[in-house]
């Protein structure tokens, strides 16, 4: 048992997660009951800034581009996936040849991992950049393998999805991501003021009524640590600037 809740930087978490994340507390300080920890003030503060949050992310995932983008970007995925499996494949080819491009192309690939894990924008970076080395230095490797093919449909399906997401960039859609952010900074400071207050509460009363609350949201920071060590390094962009899927472990 702790005997203080523990910190943790909300503002690495993507939208998604983050709503999620203080939804959880929330019910947890519901379940706990807010007036016995002396909380019941600031944590209606906090629903209704939750609330308010929850509309905000609403507005940007109701964007008429969201689902064309989400749609656009399944299709670029199951192209690369086709490409990368043909090439590894084709390392353990009969044919010498073959097997020397096959892994001159595998070393390509390799060098930006699973693409398909990482935000819209910076898969659309990553492909262009593989399309660039195998329609350049690598294309007579691509044509000894045989996906010249693949590799075009990999560049329009690519285009298809940047064009979608530059179009979702309007007026609105951005004001409505500039809300997002404000919105999410005062969701966390309304928790983590409830946080400090029992922490200061722990200190002065002893932890008897504090500790059942206390071990539970650490084992959700936990949970959410874990998340954001597991997601890390896949996105350098503002966690605020585009909507991620929730975490199916959450």
């Amino acid at each position: 048992m702790s005997n203080e809740i523990k910190n943790i930087d909300l503002s690495h978490l993507r939208n998604d997660a983050h709503f999620q994340f203080h939804t959880q507390a929330a019910t947890i300080m519901a379940d706990e009951n807010y007036d016995k920890l002396n909380i019941r003030t600031m944590y209606l503060a906090y629903q209704a800034v939750i609330n308010r949050e929850d509309d905000a992310l609403k507005k940007i995932t109701k964007s008429e581009f969201t689902e064309k983008i989400q749609t656009a970007d399944k299709t670029r995925d199951r192209i690369y996936s086709c490409v990368t499996t043909i090439i590894k494949a084709l390392v353990k080819h009969y044919k010498d040849d073959v097997v020397d491009a096959a892994k001159r192309l595998k070393i390509v690939i390799d060098t930006y991992g699973n693409i398909n894990q990482k935000s819209y924008n910076e898969q659309t970076s990553a492909v262009y950049n593989i399309l660039q080395e195998f329609n350049g230095k690598y294309k007579s490797d691509v044509e000894l393998v045989r996906i010249t093919e693949m590799i075009a449909e990999l560049g329009t399906s690519n285009k298809a999805v940047d064009a979608l997401i530059k179009e979702r960039m309007n007026e609105s859609a951005v004001r409505n991501t500039d809300k997002m952010k404000v919105v999410r900074v005062e969701t966390d400071n309304a928790y983590n003021a409830i946080r400090k207050r029992i922490n200061a509460a722990v200190i002065i009363e002893g932890e008897e009524n504090y500790a059942s609350f206390i071990d539970k949201m650490n084992v959700l920071i936990g949970r959410y640590k874990n998340l954001m060590a597991r997601t890390k390094g896949k996105k350098k962009d503002d966690p605020a600037d585009d909507v991620g899927d929730a975490d199916n472990d959450l």
